[in-house]
């Protein structure tokens, strides 16, 4: 099993641990915590999208820890650190974890509010590398060593797939020594379904701005947000929503340097979504029935 594939299995422990501890999680202390957790997840890649404001929003609304406090109340702590990191990320940040380390004097808060972090980031399917650092970052805060969440190895999402004999593998699959399913290692055809990944891919190079945008990518460069904007001829605001759909559909890594937030081009994550579009292209099909004969 993958380090993500346990990862997806702990989130949900990690929900029902905090629904069975939801009577003792009632302090302002946790509920401050929490809400400056997620918003530096909702804003870990250093920009603010509008649609992953609004996402985080739902989830903390009908997070059932979470109603126990008001919802306008919750509402506005998150809304307010977010404003806090759209005006300075850095000074954002800074006054997110003060709110995050006061929870450290009970330890059973502390971990539940990496727990809701982890909840929160793993929601979307994806939780990534600047999502994973923040989480990181709020351990210290805490005084709660990574390990104890796995937070202290890369992850790499693996995107799946099974391919017809000669075609390529996804990278997560090679190697696994898993054998095919089916007489003579034949694949079947429905095992060859596009998954999530793949769709959000696609769906991310639907549009002709975003083929743009990525182009200023294809060389190897490592932009900002303000850079992009400058050489497409766009605001910072719109080419921002842009990348992030590019960064969700694989074909952009986020790396955060000080202040600033640098893209570039996902070139494995690429291979691998590439790989599973062939398998699913090329995939057999199944053989008519033969005709019926006549006796």
């Amino acid at each position: 099993m993958t380090l993500w594939d346990r990862l997806k299995d702990s989130v949900q422990t990690m929900q029902a641990q905090l629904t069975a501890k939801k009577n003792d999680l009632r302090s302002g202390a946790f509920r401050d915590a929490s809400m400056a957790m997620c918003a530096l997840v909702a804003a870990a890649d250093g920009t603010i999208d509008p649609s992953e404001r609004q996402r985080v929003a739902q989830l903390i609304a009908t997070n059932d820890v979470l109603q126990n406090f008001p919802a306008d109340d919750l509402h506005r702590r998150f809304e307010d650190h977010l404003d806090e990191l759209t005006t300075d990320f850095a000074l954002g940040m800074a006054s997110a974890m003060r709110e995050i380390g006061k929870a450290k004097r009970r330890p059973a808060e502390a971990r539940a509010v990496i727990q809701i972090g982890i909840v929160i980031g793993c929601a979307d399917g994806y939780f990534d590398d600047s999502e994973r650092d923040v989480v990181r970052e709020a351990c210290s805060a805490l005084d709660i060593p990574p390990t104890e969440f796995d937070l202290h190895r890369p992850l790499r999402v693996p995107r799946p797939s099974r391919a017809p004999d000669g075609l390529p593998q996804a990278a997560g699959d090679r190697g696994s020594g898993r054998a095919d399913s089916g007489a003579g290692g034949a694949i079947r055809p429905e095992a060859a379904v596009p998954g999530d990944d793949l769709q959000v891919f696609l769906k991310a190079l639907t549009s002709g701005t975003r083929q743009k945008l990525f182009a200023h990518f294809i060389h190897g460069e490592e932009l900002t947000v303000g850079e992009v904007a400058e050489r497409a001829g766009l605001g910072p605001s719109t080419t921002s929503e842009h990348l992030a759909v590019l960064r969700r559909g694989g074909l952009l890594q986020s790396t955060r340097s000080g202040k600033l937030v640098r893209y570039r081009a996902d070139r494995e994550g690429i291979a691998e979504l590439l790989g599973q579009l062939q398998a699913y292209l090329l995939a057999p099909s199944e053989p008519p029935d033969p005709p019926l004969t006549r006796g």
